[in-house]
């Protein structure tokens, strides 16, 4: 017997700061969700399902995602593009159901749509080599991190950059920090150091510098991640670098409640079950092998007068 995970009941979620009501779900959507699930290959997941019976799986938490999305996304809209992803990789349909869940309402509350290209949000399988089971992990990409930091309202740019090997580069903390940068005639140089630059509107301004090994002990503190570097690491390691900045020139940032809680859970799994109380209880760290996943990474800059960043 298949256990649907939407209750015929009225909940309460707080998730990532945000309580978010359920009506009481009628009886048609959950028995329709609880059919599609009991044709899954395997038990909890999404396993072997047809588009359709995606929808049908997924349609309890419509109502969920019209209480968090923001005002320019609705939960069917929303919905359509989380089948269309999930669709389109099977990996993720092997993964446990609540993690799926947990993920998508992440990324749902950042306002994040689930589409590389965007390069906003990543939601990447891993197998935990404890359990045999695959789980979803949430990956904020640099895109996000651009976005949330502009939602504060005080940031006028935001911008981030790798330093490789024959460039001019010299950096000062201090009374009177300075930073100057010249790139070089090398530009597939080893990469030396990463910086991030966010400029306010009331005229300051705050930089980090990363040197090589600091960013591979960031690399690395990610259980997925080992000595060698792998999937967006492996292929796009300038622009994960960049990212790696950003997140760690947020500790400086004027930063929203949700831009705290989205730092917080980057990179976690979130197991969100009936029983689940709050998201922030309930993410945790496996002992994971990642799954080749492709990130479409576009140049990272953000100007807050540039549409083309919206």
């Amino acid at each position: 017997m298949i256990v649907c995970l939407w209750p015929h009941s009225l909940i309460t979620l707080n998730i990532m700061g945000k309580d978010v009501k359920s009506k009481l779900l009628g009886t048609e959507v959950t028995d329709r969700a609880s059919a599609a699930l009991s044709k899954a290959q395997r038990k909890n997941t999404l396993m072997g399902l047809s588009r359709a019976q995606l929808r049908d799986a997924l349609a309890p938490m419509q109502q969920q995602l019209d209480a968090v999305l923001p005002k320019h996304l609705t939960g069917e809209r929303m919905m359509q593009i989380i089948v269309n992803a999930i669709d389109r990789k099977p990996d993720i349909k092997e993964c446990e159901l609540s993690s799926v869940i947990g993920a998508i309402m992440q990324g749902s509350i950042l306002g994040f749509k689930p589409v590389d290209s965007l390069g906003q949000v990543y939601f990447v399988p891993y197998n935990d080599r404890k359990t045999g089971k695959k789980y979803l992990q949430m990956q904020i990409g640099y895109k996000g991190y651009i976005d949330l930091a502009r939602r504060s309202g005080q940031i006028k740019m935001l911008y981030a950059h790798v330093v490789r090997e024959g460039d001019h580069f010299k950096y000062e903390f201090g009374l009177e920090e300075k930073l100057e940068h010249i790139p070089g005639d090398n530009p597939d140089g080893e990469i030396t150091h990463v910086y991030a630059v966010a400029h306010y509107k009331d005229g300051g301004y705050n930089f980090i510098v990363l040197t090589r090994n600091q960013i591979e002990k960031l690399r690395t503190r990610n259980p997925t991640q080992g000595a060698v570097p792998s999937q967006a690491w492996k292929t796009d390691y300038d622009k994960m670098a960049m990212a790696k900045a950003i997140k760690q020139l947020s500790t400086f940032m004027p930063l929203s409640d949700e831009m705290q809680s989205a730092v917080a859970s980057d990179e976690g799994i979130v197991n969100l079950t009936e029983d689940t109380v709050s998201l922030d209880q309930d993410i945790f760290y496996p002992d994971v092998e990642p799954q080749e996943a492709v990130v479409d990474m576009t140049q990272l800059n953000f100007d807050e007068n540039d549409e083309t960043n919206i």
